[in-house]
């Protein structure tokens, strides 16, 4: 059966583009001109993952995101021309999975449709990272197959790197994902953290070789 997507944009002609992009693709394609139409065709339609603007009429994609909730069962990519830091981070807080800022190659786009649906399947409610394997269900992480002992934050930030391996988070995505505040340049809070975690994770954590920093940048964990 194929998967369904649904598209949420004002703009006809890119719901258009992407509409025929992802057919092509194999997927079935829904389209919604704003939130508040797109509720609408989820009360008779069930979807595998939407693709969301943020500024639209009516209600925006912000907006949408917090009606869906919390027990949402499919993933959103956000598709917008607002691509500063911050609404990347706001994006991810309300539980975006993944953002793409306007302009953009609607080849790309079916690439991460693909990579996100990957990684929410529910056939596989695991994800591995070398030695490192995360039971998303239950939110449990092991290390070698034995049980972390994480704190919250530790939890948050392993998972936040886990998603997305070989993406190098800068020390302010990592602040205001974490503490939703504005990042003040505290990167000691940030070491702290990275140190304690880097404890229970690295064979050798002087010498890190899964979440690596990445100097004037931020850190990243490594690819298999």
């Amino acid at each position: 059966m194929k998967k369904k997507i649904m598209i949420v944009d004002d703009a006809e002609e890119l719901r258009e583009v992407l509409r025929l992009y992802l057919e092509n693709s194999g997927f079935c394609v829904l389209e919604a001109g704003h939130g508040r139409e797109a509720l609408e065709r989820l009360k008779e339609n069930k979807i595998n993952l939407m693709i969301l603007d943020i500024m639209m009429p009516v209600m925006d994609g912000y907006e949408l995101l917090k009606k869906l909730g919390k027990d949402r069962k499919f993933p959103v990519i956000f598709l917008s021309a607002r691509g500063t830091v911050e609404d990347r981070i706001r994006g991810l807080h309300l539980g975006g999975d993944d953002y793409i800022p306007k302009p953009f190659d609607p080849g790309e786009v079916v690439a991460r449709v693909l990579a996100v649906l990957r990684r929410g399947d529910p056939e596989n409610s695991e994800i591995i990272r070398g030695n490192i394997r995360w039971d998303c269900d239950n939110r449990r992480i092991y290390r070698n197959d034995k049980l972390l002992d994480l704190r919250a934050k530790e939890y948050q930030l392993l998972t936040l790197f886990m998603k997305r391996p070989g993406k190098v988070f800068t020390k302010q995505e990592i602040y205001e994902y974490l503490w939703d505040d504005p990042y003040l340049n505290d990167d000691n809070t940030i070491m702290v953290h990275m140190s304690n975690l880097r404890e229970k994770i690295e064979t050798n954590p002087k010498k890190p070789e899964i979440i690596i920093t990445i100097r004037g940048l931020g850190y990243m964990m490594r690819k298999e």
